[in-house]
C-alpha cells in the first residue's frame, strides 16, 4: 500500500490562481458577459469605420481624377465644382489637399491670381505637410504672375530656406534669378544664376543659367536684307506666366 494518497492529510493547500480566477468569473459572470459584448461591438464598429473610411477615400480619389480630366478637357467651371465637393465632402481624406492645389492651378491658368493665391494659402495654413513645398512655390509663381515681384522674391527665398534639398529647389532658384532680372537687379540675378550652375552642375537648370551669364556670340555671317527677302523681324512677345508646380 502506498505511503500517501491523493488526499492531503496535512495542512490545507492555498487555492491556485486558476481556481481563484474561475471563482471570480463565476461570481461576476454578468459583468464579464456585458464587457465582452461591449468589446465585440467596439471591434465591429472599428472595422466598419475602417471600411467606411476606405470607401470614402476611394470615392474622393475617383472624384479628383474625374475633376482633373474634366479640367483638362476645357470644362473648367465643372471641374471647380467637383473639386469643391471634394473639399466639402471628403475633407478628412488625403485627396482634399490635391483638390485644393488642382483648383489653384485652374484659377492660375485663368489669370485669377488672387483666387489662386487663396487656394494655395489653404495648404500653407493647414497642410498637409507633404504638399506644403508645392503650395509655397505656387504662391511665388502667383505673386510673380501678378507682377508683385517683391512678394515673389520673399516666397522663393522662404522656400529655399525651408526646403533647400527639395527636388523643386533648382527650379525655385531659377525663378528667383528670373525675378531679380525682371526687377532690374542685374548683380543679384547674375549671382543667382551662377549659384544654380554651381549647385546643380549636371542639370538643365544649370545649362539655362550658364546661358544667361555667358555673353552671346555675334554671328559674323552676312545676313540678307529683310526688305529684299520679304521677311520681317519677329516682334518680341512678353513670356506667358509659368504654370505653377504640379
Amino acid at each position: 500500500m502506498p505511503d500517501s494518497s491523493w488526499i492531503h492529510s496535512g495542512t490545507p493547500q492555498t487555492p491556485g490562481k486558476m481556481h481563484n480566477f474561475m471563482t471570480w468569473l463565476k461570481n461576476h459572470r454578468d459583468n464579464v458577459i456585458g464587457s465582452l459584448v461591449i468589446l465585440a461591438a467596439a471591434a465591429i464598429f472599428g472595422i466598419w469605420v475602417v471600411i467606411h473610411h476606405a470607401g470614402l477615400r476611394e470615392t474622393a480619389w475617383k472624384t479628383l481624377f474625374i475633376a482633373q480630366q474634366t479640367g483638362y478637357n476645357g470644362n473648367l467651371s465643372e471641374a471647380v465644382k467637383q473639386l469643391d465637393s471634394i473639399e466639402t465632402n471628403f475633407a478628412n481624406t488625403s485627396a482634399r489637399g490635391f483638390a485644393v492645389l488642382t483648383k489653384g492651378d485652374i484659377l492660375f491658368q485663368q489669370n485669377k491670381f488672387q483666387e489662386a493665391e487663396a487656394e494655395y494659402s489653404k495648404i500653407t495654413a493647414a497642410g498637409p505637410k507633404n504638399l506644403l513645398p508645392f503650395a509655397l512655390y505656387n504662391l511665388g509663381k502667383t505673386k510673380e504672375a501678378a507682377a508683385d515681384l517683391p512678394a515673389a522674391l520673399n516666397q522663393y527665398k522662404g522656400f529655399l530656406t525651408a526646403y533647400p534639398d527639395h527636388f523643386l529647389a533648382p527650379e525655385v532658384h531659377y525663378s528667383l534669378a528670373s525675378v531679380y532680372e525682371l526687377s532690374g537687379n542685374a548683380a543679384e540675378a547674375k549671382a543667382a544664376y551662377e549659384k544654380i550652375a554651381l549647385l546643380y552642375p549636371e542639370t538643365a537648370w544649370a545649362m539655362m543659367a550658364k546661358a544667361k551669364t555667358t555673353p552671346a556670340q555675334k554671328d559674323t555671317k552676312p545676313v540678307a536684307n529683310a526688305a529684299a527677302t520679304g521677311h520681317q523681324a519677329a516682334k518680341p512677345q512678353a513670356p506667358a506666366p509659368a504654370s505653377p508646380a504640379k
